[in-house]
């Protein structure tokens, strides 16, 4: 026989074999000896977590002529003729290329012929959640009443696809991810099996990295001994795969530790020259600090923590140095770094960025980070230690008590506002900035984050796009990708302006509120509400008419020489006016204005 991969040499045969699903194998074995078994059961899991695995010892153990408590013997005549394929009683189907109604009606016909050398007929679907609408209709009435000789194992990774109707007829049973222990406990028969010399560490890494999967695991350990020989190190492991290792996680969590960014950097330069994959550190990295808060709150962490006894050591002996709350914060700062690399060009960049902010929380202005720092400051205050203020932080603080300095030219243009109307160019195209944001997002997807429901500004270039102090990567993006912006602009509103990006502390003293901006018919209307100086004035009521004026336009203020008032004359109990313009003798009767003619 030819080489075979080591998943499939080492597939488990009789159910004990089979890692972490006890609850299962316990179960369908139970089944076997008392002579209850169904006719379909729906095997749910993810990848590598032994489904068909199960589904194959399960299909030799209820026809297998000797069975060894539920499990098969795998020596008759027919457990050896199902292994080596002689006995066609047993049919394994993929449902990923056989999932249409035609591949269903064959197989229902094929069920009402009795089996040739079983007892049963047992039919595995794998993936079934492949099936079509119509394939899952046809299916249907065969699994509900199949013939007596007939069970169906029905395989998938994701059960939430598979119809309530199919599922309501089949016994269901979960596959958990398998526990790293449990994947190292198999991987030692399998290194012992073969002959491999394999460290603890190593051992450890291939767990993690099989993430709950134990043919991931063994099909990486495949990859591993084919590359090194049959002597693996942890770093052997790391090499091949281009990963750090848990050496480069032990280490950037001393480096929070101690403040010492150097070496942070000095870590993520050695990493990127070696061709290592700094995602993969990176998500490392989080799992490490997770670690380390269940070691922090936990009274038993190795229960909640799957790594080995010294691992486990090192992970208490950091926590106990950080607080809950730089941890926490660390995770969210690297969780949002991952995500912001997606979209960079340069993602070591974003990685250096964050550990500078993870080791140094001084560089880092946001609030979760200020909390971080005052519970720092507070412990060190229980602890007796007087805590220093730096001259640069008097500094700082001093600097932030200075006026506000008005934006640079180049940030923002000044724009007079009072000549503005909403059917202004500058502000029809700010008011299509949804519309903008839209097909930015469609032609481009990595930038919709720093536009879609951005708050702009314009001024007297165009738009500026406001962002936080905390979106800088956000900010980055749209400013790399400005040209693209504008372009879009042009394309819907048929406007061409610049596209500037601004922190809205630095701009939030001018920013312009675009939907205030009256139109030019709003404007003529308020105007046409001023009365005119002109306008005949009511005086049925007696008031005088600069009473009247003074009351309904407080704002109208005059500044007019004193020899305008009306002098008092004692002689005559009357008043006299010294000086009167023309403008003032549509307020005097007929008989005044012949008066003072004659005089």
């Amino acid at each position: 026989m030819g080489y075979q991969a080591i998943y499939r040499k080492w597939r488990p045969l009789v159910f004990e074999d089979i890692v972490g699903q006890s609850h299962v194998t316990r179960t369908l074995k139970n089944q076997i000896i008392n002579g209850h078994v169904s006719h379909a059961y729906l095997f749910c899991g993810t990848r590598g977590t032994g489904k068909t695995t199960a589904a194959k010892v399960f299909a030799r153990a209820v026809n297998c002529k000797n069975p060894k408590d539920g499990s098969p013997c795998n020596e008759c005549e027919i457990c050896r003729g199902i292994l080596d394929g002689s006995i066609m009683d047993v049919s394994e189907i993929d449902a990923a290329s056989n999932n249409g109604v035609d591949n269903i009606r064959e197989l229902r016909e094929d069920v009402n012929y009795v089996a040739t050398h079983t007892k049963y007929r047992v039919y595995i679907i794998d993936e079934v959640h492949m099936l079509s609408d119509g394939a899952f209709n046809a299916l249907l009435k065969t699994l509900e009443e199949p013939p007596e000789h007939v069970i169906f194992i029905l395989a998938t990774t994701e059960a939430h696809k598979v119809p309530e109707t199919i599922m309501s007829r089949c016994q269901r049973f979960d596959f958990k991810r398998i526990r790293n222990s449990d994947i190292i406990a198999r991987m030692k028969e399998v290194a012992y099996g073969d002959g491999l010399k394999i460290s603890d560490d190593a051992f450890a890494l291939l767990a993690r990295l099989a993430d709950g999967s134990m043919r991931d695991g063994l099909s990486i350990l495949e990859r591993c001994v084919s590359a090194c020989g049959d002597t693996l190190e942890e770093k052997d492991i790391s090499e091949v795969l281009g990963i750090a290792g848990t050496d480069a996680e032990i280490a950037v969590t001393d480096a929070m530790i101690s403040g010492n960014v150097a070496d942070v950097l000095s870590l993520v330069g050695r990493l990127s020259s070696q061709g290592r994959d700094l995602n993969l550190f990176i998500d490392g990295l989080i799992l490490h600090l997770r670690n380390l808060v269940m070691a922090k709150l936990s009274d038993a962490p190795e229960e909640l923590i799957d790594c080995s006894a010294e691992m486990l050591v090192k992970i208490k002996a950091q926590a106990q140095k950080l607080s809950y709350e730089k941890l926490s914060h660390s995770i969210e700062l690297l969780n949002a770094a991952r995500n912001d690399a997606k979209y960079s060009k340069s993602p070591a960049t974003v990685y250096e960025i964050a550990l500078i902010q993870l080791v140094k929380p001084s560089f880092d202005d946001s609030k979760e980070a200020l909390l971080d720092r005052i519970n720092d400051l507070e412990e060190k205050v229980k602890n007796g230690i007087t805590v220093a203020v730096k001259t640069e932080t008097k500094k700082e603080e001093a600097e932030n008590k200075k006026p506000k300095e008005k934006p640079s030219a180049r940030l923002y243009v000044p724009l007079d506002v009072s000549k503005l109307t909403a059917e202004s160019d500058i502000v029809v195209c700010a008011r299509k900035w949804d519309a903008v944001a839209a097909s930015v997002a469609k032609k481009c997807p990595h930038v919709a984050q720093s536009v879609i429901k951005r708050q702009i500004t314009i001024d007297g270039e165009g738009l500026i796009l406001v962002f936080n102090k905390n979106e800088r990567m956000l900010k980055k993006i749209a400013s790399t990708y400005a040209g693209e912006i504008k372009d879009v602009i042009l394309q819907v509103t048929g406007f061409e302006f610049a596209v500037k990006t601004a922190f809205l502390d630095d701009i939030e003293d001018n920013i312009i509120d675009y939907w205030s901006i009256k139109s030019n018919s709003d404007a003529k209307k308020e105007n046409d509400t001023i009365p005119s100086k002109n306008e005949v004035i009511n005086t049925e009521t007696g008031a005088d008419p600069i009473d009247n004026l003074i009351e309904n336009f407080p704002e109208i203020v005059e500044v007019t020489d004193s020899s305008e008032f009306l002098e008092y004359n004692p002689e005559n109990e009357n008043y006299e006016q010294s000086e009167m313009e023309e403008s003032g003798e549509e307020f005097l009767s007929d008989e005044e204005k012949r008066q003072i003619e004659e005089e």
